[in-house]
């Protein structure tokens, strides 16, 4: 089997392919990447699928990241750092939590996965649906 992945930009009303070489550009810190999204923070979906005779078949995995894109076009790699903080606080976490210390409440773990419920959200039914049209048409 196969495995095959497209990347999209995903707006309000509309999704955008994003080549692989744009989107490897991106994230090597090139300048002037996405310029039409300066200043902004996008919605990035990547749908990982089987492929049958070259074409895709069946959709694996559906990953959605907001990431924020600078004035010169180029991705915010701080911002970037940062959400590699949580995964790796979200793969790493022990889960024996430590004692207690009266009324203080560690709520890190909690704060975090907000976080990342917000850098990574779900797709809309009505962007998955014209993602599907794109693929399989």
């Amino acid at each position: 089997m196969s495995v095959g992945h497209r990347i999209f930009i995903v707006e309000e009303d509309a999704i955008l392919p994003l080549s692989q070489k744009a989107f490897n550009e991106l994230h090597s810190g090139k300048t002037g990447i996405l310029p039409k999204y300066a200043g902004q923070t996008i919605l990035i979906a990547v749908i990982l699928y089987t492929l049958q005779e070259r074409k895709p078949k069946a959709i694996i995995q559906v990953d959605c990241e907001r990431i924020r894109i600078l004035g010169d076009g180029s991705i915010d790699m701080s911002h970037e750092q940062d959400g590699l903080h949580l995964a790796t606080n979200r793969i790493g976490r022990p889960e024996i939590k430590p004692p207690s210390s009266g009324k203080v409440v560690d709520a890190t773990a909690q704060f975090e996965e907000r976080q990342w419920d917000v850098r990574h959200p779900k797709l809309s039914e009505l962007s998955y649906k014209r993602i599907l049209n794109v693929l399989f048409k």
